[in-house]
């Protein structure tokens, strides 16, 4: 009975040191569209510690880039591309960096596909808010038009949440080096923007936007170094 329970001490030990000296650490980059309101491939890139808990799991933090691009519109019966008589189109860009603590499970017989979540705030690095805003009134004395252009910029948020989860493939380069290989899916709780908020944009009409908070499917490669001593 004595072997057997030092044989598992002594390998409780081994997991135990292995997990408190096991790091990665790495840098990606890749693109991303919404899955709504997409304008074009908002571009991300970063890098990212973790430290092994056990031979399973890290815990570690992200440092990333991750620019916004989206188009909004919305107009009368259902038109799109300015062809209602009414409506709304709030062109968006913006960027922003994460700061995310992120925890990592190990799967495969190798343990080279890393299953990850993460949750950061993001402050804001630049942008802007460009809204087109028109409409069609018809009066005793004819139809009135109105077609205004407005600079929203002011609207952009300072700090944002994210909250993302993914895969992370890697893949054998030599030594410590791996190549990686990541699928992202993020989500924001909370609009970027204020403009079209019905608390505080005075001015929106039935056509603005209530929230902008798109989720983005991200594509990533990136380089990895491992450290198991």
């Amino acid at each position: 009975m004595k072997p057997i329970l030092l044989a598992l001490l002594l390998s409780f030990s081994a997991v135990t040191g292995y997990s408190q000296k096991n790091s990665i650490i790495g840098v990606f980059a890749g693109g991303g569209i919404a899955t709504t309101s997409n304008y074009d491939v908002a571009l991300s890139g970063g890098i990212d510690y973790a430290k092994g808990l056990n031979v399973w799991s890290f815990l570690g933090m992200e440092v990333a880039y991750q620019q916004f691009s989206l188009l909004y519109d919305n107009e009368a019966n259902g038109a799109k591309r300015a062809t209602g008589f009414a409506g709304e189109i709030l062109r968006h860009n913006s960027a922003y960096l994460f700061l995310s603590p992120k925890f990592r499970y190990c799967a495969g017989r190798y343990r080279n596909t890393h299953i990850y979540v993460n949750a950061g705030i993001g402050m804001n690095m630049g942008g802007y808010d460009s809204l087109r805003r028109w409409s069609s009134i018809s009066t005793p004395n004819g139809i009135v038009r109105s077609d205004t252009t407005l600079d929203q910029s002011a609207n952009i948020k300072s700090m944002v949440l994210r909250v993302g989860m993914g895969i992370t493939q890697y893949l054998y380069m030599g030594n410590n080096w791996r190549f990686t290989f990541t699928g992202d899916f993020g989500f924001l709780p909370g609009s970027l923007t204020e403009t079209g908020n019905p608390s505080v944009d005075v001015s929106r009409t039935p056509y603005s936007p209530s929230k902008l908070n798109p989720t983005y499917i991200s594509l990533r490669i990136g380089i990895s170094r491992t450290r198991n001593r």
